[in-house]
């Protein structure tokens, strides 16, 4: 009898837990429906701006259909020289590219300890030693970054930023809002450490808004005193009560952290040991705390695919940068001169979030109705959605189209619809010539007359109702 109601009780747990989970299920179905029946595309630009005392932060409304589509949000933050971006994190997994500039970068990452410190003999003093040392500085990683820089951010990871040029730094960043390390709805919500936003919390389109305080404001100045050992004063000073510089404050004197030489100020022996062990580095990338979380995507050197005549294209998944695996993004990077055209290709794993860094490019892209949802320009700091299976040719019309795709696979895969290794190429004659009713001459035209795999040339506009492609 026993173990009837034990059998019983069960079951009846099972039971709630279902209902729990499609009533979850439905709920979201309700707040999302046919989130993907995407009849027409937009090229993007951004719907927010939060301007700050050395820079601003550009928000595009995620809550737009094809943003909505592919589970992202996306910012583009623009760094004045020496403007901090003061340290917050987020509820998502972040990747990001450097599409101007150079600076300083820093993370804290939990658990890890402070390696870079300004002295050997760095000793820090407790309370109950004796005679203490003059305070010396120890902290996390600082990393230089510059233009064509690849960094992943896991979720709950304080970083932050630091502009030590001439020039704007300018940094564009893709956010996961549909992915698992995600534990609330799906927007994107910054935690500060430092600073206030008095514009308010403008990445949550519709809801009321209210100026954005740092973490430190909502405890009580005493708890602050107490957690860290210091006077009372000094913990509201870290609230920022009456602060109204933003969350991108300007430095004033020299910002004096330790940072490691940049490359080519180094001694030769320690370029050298580099050299030896290669971009990868050694053992101790297999911990989380020294796992490496940059990469460079504009060095020609490294492309994928590359032709002087027409450009190049570079990627980034988890075999390159191990730490992608565990956020589950990858990057790629374009670079292509006037009438050059990316052959036909879809994503086959992956929604893909196309930034445009510089010039202009015509682009078109068709959904699984076979309609054609976009056919048109795209420039300079404009973002256009690719979801999944979804087929896109790009052109080059400026003198130099150069952009950088956020994809949602830690190891996108994509296929193509013309070239060596298209679809087509792999399809047998008959199932062409009888699929398409065309001669077998014509089936034979059509899968072998494009000997490229990746990049072709143009001849421009008309092209696109000629099927005519000249080898490069």
């Amino acid at each position: 009898m026993a173990r009837v109601s034990s059998l019983l009780s069960f079951c009846l747990t099972l039971l709630i837990l279902f209902h729990g989970y499609a009533a979850q299920q439905g709920q979201q179905g309700q707040q999302f429906p046919n989130e993907c029946q995407l009849d027409q595309l937009n090229a993007l630009e951004p719907s927010h701006v939060l301007k700050s005392e050395a820079g601003r932060i550009e928000v595009w409304d995620h809550h737009a259909p094809q943003l909505r589509c592919s589970g992202v949000s996306f910012a583009r933050y623009i760094i004045e020289s020496k403007g901090l971006y003061l340290p917050s994190f987020f509820n998502t997994a972040k990747l990001s590219f450097v599409a101007k500039g150079r600076g300083l970068m820093g993370k804290v990452i939990p658990g890890c300890a402070e390696t870079f410190q300004d002295s050997s003999e760095f000793q820090p003093r407790f309370e109950g030693q004796g005679q203490s040392q003059r305070f010396r500085d120890m902290h996390q990683k600082v990393e230089h970054i510059r233009s064509g820089d690849t960094i992943a951010t896991t979720p709950g990871v304080a970083q932050w930023f630091y502009n030590d040029g001439q020039q704007p730094l300018v940094i564009v960043s893709v956010f996961d809002l549909a992915s698992h390390q995600n534990q609330l709805d799906r927007n994107p919500r910054p935690f500060y450490l430092a600073g206030n936003n008095p514009q308010g919390q403008v990445w949550l389109q519709g809801r009321e808004q209210q100026p954005q305080k740092n973490i430190f404001n909502g405890f009580g100045p005493e708890v602050i005193a107490q957690a860290l050992k210091i006077d009372l004063q000094t913990a509201q000073q870290l609230q920022n009560q009456d602060d109204n510089r933003g969350n991108i404050v300007r430095v004033q004197g020299p910002f004096g952290v330790i940072r490691p030489p940049l490359r080519g100020q180094r001694p030769q022996e320690e370029e050298e040991e580099e050299g030896r062990h290669g971009r990868h580095g050694n053992g101790l990338e297999e911990t989380i705390c020294s796992a490496r979380c940059t990469d460079n995507l504009d060095d020609p050197s490294r492309a994928d695919v590359y032709k002087p005549q027409l450009g190049y294209i570079s990627t980034l998944n988890s075999y390159d940068l191990p730490i992608l695996r565990f956020i589950r993004l990858s990057a790629l990077r374009g670079s292509i001169r006037q009438n050059a055209m990316v052959l036909p290709q879809w994503n086959a794993n992956a929604n893909a979030i196309l930034y445009v860094t510089d010039g202009e490019a015509q682009i078109q892209i068709v959904n699984d109705n076979g309609n054609r949802v976009f056919d048109g320009q795209v420039s300079q700091g404009q973002l256009i959605a690719v979801p999944q299976g979804f087929s896109v040719v790009k052109r080059a019309t400026s003198n130099r189209f150069q952009w950088v795709e956020f994809k949602t696979n830690a190891n996108a895969q994509i296929n193509t619809l013309a070239g060596r290794t298209s679809v087509l190429r792999g399809l047998p004659l008959e199932v062409i010539t009888n699929g398409f009713q065309i001669s077998p001459e014509e089936a034979r035209r059509v899968k072998f007359n494009t000997l490229e795999t990746t990049l072709t040339h143009s001849s421009g506009p008309a092209s696109y109702g000629m099927p005519r492609v000249a080898a490069a």
